[in-house]
């Protein structure tokens, strides 16, 4: 697979320059930032919020919902096109056995189709997908 497609209009793309994975259970992202064509539709983020990424489409699972994690930042600056986030986070249940672990060079895509305002409220969950610096999307059911 050379590029990981995904419907240009709700691709959004959470990128950093480290991660650190210094507790069980969480990740912390240095200069994490939001770039991608849905945020030229999008709506102002609040300075202080979260949304729960679902990761269960890219690993194998039985029961849907099992591998999300709750992505937080406190404090936003909007610059050439891109949302940078402070003190960004991503917490997620620590028993899981198989979360993937991100490096540096990876970045997330998050598939939004289903967060317009008037379905937002009844689909709490992004769909997400780890990528690697070449566009390859990492295969975690091996």
């Amino acid at each position: 697979m050379k590029k990981f497609l995904l419907s240009e209009r709700f691709r959004l793309e959470l990128h950093w320059d480290k991660c650190t994975h210094d507790k069980a259970g969480e990740m912390s992202f240095t200069n994490a930032y939001f770039s991608g064509p849905v945020l030229k539709q999008a709506v102002e983020l609040n300075q202080s919020d979260h949304i729960t990424l679902d990761f269960c489409k890219q690993t194998m699972v039985i029961v849907n919902n099992v591998y999300t994690g709750t992505f937080a930042w406190n404090g936003i600056e909007y610059k050439d096109s891109n949302i940078f986030l402070k003190a960004a986070i991503l917490v997620y249940d620590e028993d899981l056995k198989d979360i993937p672990k991100l490096n540096d060079s990876d970045y997330l895509v998050i598939d939004t189709r289903s967060h317009e305002n008037e379905k937002h409220n009844y689909n709490a969950l992004y769909p997400t997908y780890v990528v690697s610096r070449d566009s390859e999307l990492y295969d975690y059911r091996r």
